[in-house]
């Protein structure tokens, strides 16, 4: 019996990762701006500290600032990410040892809790970050692109970059696979369980806008780290 729970125990664990990303984005897809107060006003709050713009939540829940023109709404919550960062987080702090079940059972919650914390705070850096980059950045963009089409690229762009980084803090050894994985996560997220799920029927061109964008992006990248990949093994000595 324990060693048939070795052997499954990777499964186990992230079956774990996947049910508790599935809570989240359902949760989120249910939400209204008012039930994502938790992230959106501190990320008003970085802001405000970060930027001097002063915030207010309107009737629906949302956090407007007239110094920077712009209002915090449900897309703003960044939900989407924190999922990415969660799966990142749990890959991390995935378990290594061989333990018995007693143990899984007492440290799995406190590493699966602690990935979700640690998910939530780089969540609110990198949607801090996102929105200024929409203030600042966004305009020079949406001189070659259409506004939608630059605030979809601005917004890859970020998550790709910070969730690469947060991964290459543990796992310098070979950036490729830490490429390669932010690729297939933010694939499977935003490109697979929205067919899954019947959301890109609902808007098949919206869809397909977000799909080329991201496919732009995503696959000179898995070109790259697989490129590099082979380059590393030739350069091992034999």
């Amino acid at each position: 019996m324990g060693e048939q729970w070795q052997n499954r125990r990777a499964t186990v664990w992230w079956l774990l990762v996947a049910g508790i990303a599935a809570a989240l984005k359902g949760y989120f897809s249910a939400a209204a701006a008012s039930g994502l107060e938790w992230i959106l006003r501190p990320v008003s709050w970085l802001l405000r500290l970060v930027a001097g713009w002063n915030f207010q939540q309107n009737e629906l829940g949302e956090w407007y600032s007239l110094d920077a023109g712009i209002i915090l709404v449900k897309a703003c919550a960044g939900i989407n990410f924190m999922i990415l960062s969660f799966a990142g987080w749990c890959w991390i702090a995935r378990p290594r040892e061989r333990s018995s079940w007693r143990q899984a059972a007492f440290d799995w919650p406190l590493l699966l809790g602690s990935s979700l914390v640690f998910a939530w705070g780089t969540t609110l850096a990198v949607n801090t970050l996102r929105v200024l980059g929409i203030v600042y950045w966004q305009p020079a963009l949406e001189e070659w692109l259409p506004a939608d089409e630059a605030h979809r690229l601005l917004g890859l762009i970020i998550y790709l970059t910070a969730l690469n980084l947060q991964l290459l803090l543990f796992d310098r050894r070979r950036w490729q696979r830490t490429v390669l994985m932010t690729c297939a996560l933010y694939a499977a997220l935003m490109l697979v369980v929205p067919l899954l799920t019947g959301n890109a029927t609902a808007n098949p061109s919206q869809y397909f806008r977000h799909f080329i964008t991201s496919m732009a992006v995503l696959l000179p990248l898995t070109a790259l780290a697989i490129g590099r990949w082979g380059d590393h093994d030739r350069e091992q000595p034999s």
